[in-house]
């Protein structure tokens, strides 16, 4: 059984997906789509999005779920362009070809993307400024393979391939690609976050995540300083007692459905017990130490003297991504909960919603300057798909 959602959205190339899925479909050239969903048990999100028009949720409840066919038909409404939104799509030619963006990172005032030829035998670094106008396009060696690129502790350009990592100093030309063999590079760089003139910072991570250090290295002495421990090593015990107790229930109570052991583990890892999730950045010459499970922030000045602390005040730990993204140029400060970014005010710890996101239309995002940089895909109903790097003023 199924249900079938269908309509008319009056515009071509809208995409509608199943909100957390990869799940989706388009508007034909007449603005028509059809959407078949197979599962009747749960309510779904649609989202609704289309390049130069705004984002539309529609939710179905269960109920709404159990009819054949679901008719949902609107006109999408345009984008205010004043609000300072830029696109960028993967439709600039280079020799006739179209390029495939595969992944980007900010560098002081400009954006580097890899960006990869059809055919995928030919891969360029594209510099574009923050309006996103390419201004240069780097040919990368036939023999190096990319993955990805990315931002290294002292802001230096790094290019991730298959067995290597290549540096590259944007400022110079010929641009040289510097090799460093993968996994001696990871060894030497695993940890470090940042440096400034008189310290490299550290962060080293053991027993899955759960416990975590900070320390500093003097960059002329080489002498080691322990800055902060988080230590959530008290959440393995339980871990190991209510897998304990599982299995002592499972063989009391033969009779009863009991998940496998495989899925019980993973759920108890998933939904009871993350690691610590603790963060140690700079910004302005100020160390600001997250702890985002213990939920507060401490701020210190590059001495070690403390400034201030508070608590994070999150609006709710639902959907909560445990990840912080950081706006190098403007000292702020953001993390995700559920379809939502939010800024943190390091100071007093609130937090404001910026803008929505839905994680199944981007697979990477960026702040830099006051703006939200996303990396998007576009799927069309002939098969074909594109990418695009889109700009957020927030």
């Amino acid at each position: 059984h199924k249900t079938v959602v269908y309509g008319n959205l009056g515009v071509e190339n809208v995409n509608i997906s199943i909100s957390n899925t990869v799940h989706g479909t388009s508007t034909d050239a007449k603005g028509y789509y059809e959407l078949p969903l197979f599962d009747r048990t749960m309510a779904v999100n649609l989202y609704y999005s289309c390049i130069g028009y705004q984002d539309t949720v529609v939710n179905l409840t269960i109920r709404q779920l159990q009819c054949d066919s679901i008719n949902i038909s609107f006109k999408m409404q345009k984008l205010n362009y004043n609000l300072q939104e830029v696109t960028v799509t993967s439709t600039h030619k280079l020799n006739g070809e179209r390029y495939y963006f595969m992944d980007f990172e900010a560098f002081d005032n400009t954006i580097c993307i890899l960006a990869a030829a059809p055919n995928k035998k030919q891969y360029y670094l594209i510099m574009a400024d923050e309006d996103l106008r390419g201004f240069d396009t780097i040919a990368i060696p036939a023999h190096i393979t990319p993955e990805l690129v990315v931002r290294d502790c002292m802001g230096n350009c790094q290019l991730v391939a298959t067995d290597s990592v290549y540096e590259i100093d944007l400022t110079e030309k010929p641009h040289d690609f510097i090799a460093a063999e993968k996994d001696y590079y990871y060894r030497v760089m695993n940890g470090c976050l940042f440096a400034t003139d008189q310290h490299i910072y550290i962060k080293e991570t053991n027993l899955h995540g759960y416990l975590a250090s900070f320390y500093r290295i003097d960059r002329t002495s080489k002498d080691v300083e322990p800055l902060f421990t988080s230590d959530m090593t008290d959440n393995i015990i339980k871990y190991g007692k209510d897998l304990v107790f599982h299995i002592k229930w499972a063989q009391n109570n033969p009779e009863q459905h009991v998940a496998p052991f495989g899925i019980w583990s993973r759920h108890l890892k998933k939904n009871w017990f993350c690691p610590s999730d603790v963060e140690l950045l700079l910004a302005n010459d100020t160390l600001f130490y997250f702890d985002q499970s213990l939920g507060y922030i401490q701020c210190y000045d590059l001495g070690m003297n403390k400034i201030d602390s508070c608590a994070i005040q999150y609006p709710s730990m639902e959907g909560w991504h445990h990840i912080l993204y950081q706006d190098l140029a403007q000292c702020r400060f953001f993390t995700i909960a559920k379809d939502q970014l939010l800024e943190i005010d390091p100071i007093s710890g609130s937090t404001s919603t910026k803008t929505t996101l839905n994680s199944s239309l981007y697979s990477k995002i960026a702040i830099h300057n006051g703006q939200l940089f996303l990396l998007k895909k576009a799927h069309y109903s002939s098969g074909e798909t594109t990418t695009f790097i889109e700009r957020k003023k927030l």
